[in-house]
């Protein structure tokens, strides 16, 4: 049997102590049991892996907290043929060929025509000045939706997301969230009625055509779908651009690396979203008869998988504090099984989107590397990191070598970015 381990979880939000919360979780001999939250933190690899793969741990709780700010129900309340074909509908309009025959210019030129603006002066801030305009105008864009309105999409997203991933709202806070999703809810609406009247190549008519016909959505229910992918999409891609950087900028040997030979972005990728995962909890509720080894859940009972823990669980891997860029290389040569990292969930609520993320952060890592000469961390560069359930910097300097635009084709094949 396992120890119950209570444990007042928000204590550990901050930089110096999150590291010393990982030890306590990936202790496969123990779990952790918030008593203020009722809630327990799972944190071995091996336990978050199977609940986020078990019929036995539900969503239930992420219907509960999206709910209310999306206005209907979201992917992961939804099971069976419903979730199957609204998955599907999702995925035929984020497949690989559309990406490089549409969506790699489109990102391209965002990312550009944002970059265009600091090139001269030799510094940016990935977070502040590039990732928050970036990330929100590319999924806008995404989803065949207008971008003029991205500051305002911005906040009232801000809002939502913190409605969503805060333990411990004040009423001001809920308040405001709650605001934010009637504002944005108002301001999608006609839009996302306008595609069900007037198809166009756009995402939001690609889910909604491709869903059989018993299957329909209501106007209602695809804004609350439209919602939860720019959710989804919006928070990881700036948080794991800065995270990449942050990384290998770190390991100059590296970096110089992964310069000359943009092949290896893949693997620096998928090593930063285990080393620095975005998300870092996912809540789960146990049904009747949910276990793990060594534990018997209630019905009900709430359950936290601790992503970022499992991703750095030295069980899992080897040297799991450390950046390596080459795990898989040194897996095969050694004919180790590699984990493959958790930042995008397991099992059948696995991200809809993270084949396209994957090629949108290896597009646009692949832009900054080549509009920025001599890149490098500022002097002066902080490493604060903000949030508990989904994580990343608040701001991250980078300096360059001053230059102008020089709108040339890619070095790089677009083949390469997926």
């Amino acid at each position: 049997m396992r120890t119950i381990k209570q444990i007042d979880i928000r204590s550990f939000i901050t930089t110096s102590t999150l590291p010393a919360l990982y030890s306590h979780a990936y202790d496969a001999t123990q779990i952790l049991y918030d008593p203020e939250l009722k809630a327990y933190f799972i944190g071995c690899y091996a336990d978050v892996n199977d609940v986020l793969r078990s019929p036995s741990f539900t969503t239930t709780p992420l219907g509960q907290r999206a709910q209310p700010v999306m206005g209907e129900r979201v992917l992961a309340q939804m099971d069976g043929f419903e979730h199957h074909s609204k998955r599907k509908g999702v995925l035929s309009g984020l497949t690989g060929h559309l990406f490089r025959e549409k969506y790699s210019t489109m990102i391209t030129e965002i990312t550009e025509s944002i970059l265009k603006r600091f090139l001269p002066a030799g510094e940016i801030d990935l977070i502040s000045e590039f990732g928050k305009e970036y990330g929100v105008k590319v999924t806008l864009r995404v989803l065949g939706l207008p971008t003029e309105r991205h500051e305002e999409v911005a906040t009232w997203h801000h809002g939502i997301a913190n409605f969503i991933t805060s333990l411990d709202l004040t009423d001001t806070e809920r308040k405001f969230s709650l605001d934010c999703s009637k504002r944005l809810i108002q301001y999608l609406t006609p839009l996302i009625e306008h595609k069900i009247q007037h198809p166009d190549e756009s995402l939001i008519s690609a889910i909604y055509g491709s869903t059989p016909p018993e299957q329909k959505m209501t106007t209602a229910e695809l804004v609350a779908l439209v919602l939860n992918i720019l959710l989804a999409a919006t928070e990881p891609a700036d948080k794991t651009l800065a995270y990449l950087f942050k990384h290998l900028l770190e390991q100059p040997e590296l970096f110089q690396r992964v310069v000359n030979d943009r092949s290896l972005l893949t693997s620096a990728i998928n090593e930063t979203l285990r080393m620095s995962s975005p998300v870092q909890l996912i809540p789960r509720q146990a049904e009747q008869g949910a276990t793990l080894p060594g534990m018997k859940f209630s019905s009900g009972d709430l359950v936290f998988c601790m992503v970022g823990a499992a991703n750095r669980d030295p069980s899992a891997y080897h040297a799991a504090s450390e950046f390596r860029i080459d795990r898989r290389v040194e897996s095969h040569s050694k004919h180790e099984k590699i984990s493959p990292h958790l930042a995008f969930g397991a099992g059948p609520h696995v991200c809809v989107g993270a084949a396209f993320s994957m090629m949108q952060i290896k597009l646009t890592a692949n832009l900054i590397l080549d509009h920025m000469k001599d890149l490098r961390l500022a002097p002066d560069c902080s490493f604060h990191e903000d949030g508990f359930y989904t994580r990343g910097f608040s701001t991250l300097r980078l300096q360059f070598s001053p230059s102008t635009l020089t709108l040339t084709p890619s070095k790089h094949p677009t083949d390469a970015y997926a």
